[in-house]
């Protein structure tokens, strides 16, 4: 009976590990996943790159300055969990006024051009800025 007090220490020990290896991993488990969401955002801005490219109406009014129909088409197609700014300027400028400074920006920008029969030679260019409310 003496190696009875060796033993007990022994089971406390371990005992004493695994309620620290279990607080471990249930904190470690708490922490929120960082997860990337870019592919998907960018999805969603080729996405309505592609359908505004296809409409004539849309193409027009980018050339002509209105972003009505744009910026209603854009909103119903980006969750609202995310905000977005669409710009537009000249080929050869930058357009990034309105965006916030402190945030994560997806950035996408495409070439909008005119039909040959309205507005020939004018290609405006489109840029397409989302964030994280």
């Amino acid at each position: 009976m003496k190696n009875k007090k060796g033993f007990i220490r022994i089971v406390e020990a371990v005992i004493a590990i695994v309620i620290i290896m279990g607080a471990v991993l249930f904190l470690i488990s708490k922490q929120p996943e960082n997860v990337d969401i870019s592919d998907e955002i960018h999805e969603k801005q080729r996405y309505i790159f592609d359908v505004i490219a296809n409409n004539e109406d849309m193409r027009n009014q980018i050339i002509n300055g209105n972003l009505n129909s744009v910026n209603s088409f854009a909103r119903t197609n980006i969750p609202n969990s995310l905000d977005f700014k669409i710009n537009v300027c000249n080929v050869e400028d930058i357009c990034n006024e309105g965006t916030p400074n402190d945030r994560d920006i997806y950035v996408s920008e495409t070439i909008i051009s005119s039909s040959l029969t309205n507005y020939p030679g004018t290609s405006k260019k489109l840029r397409f800025f989302v964030w994280a409310k």
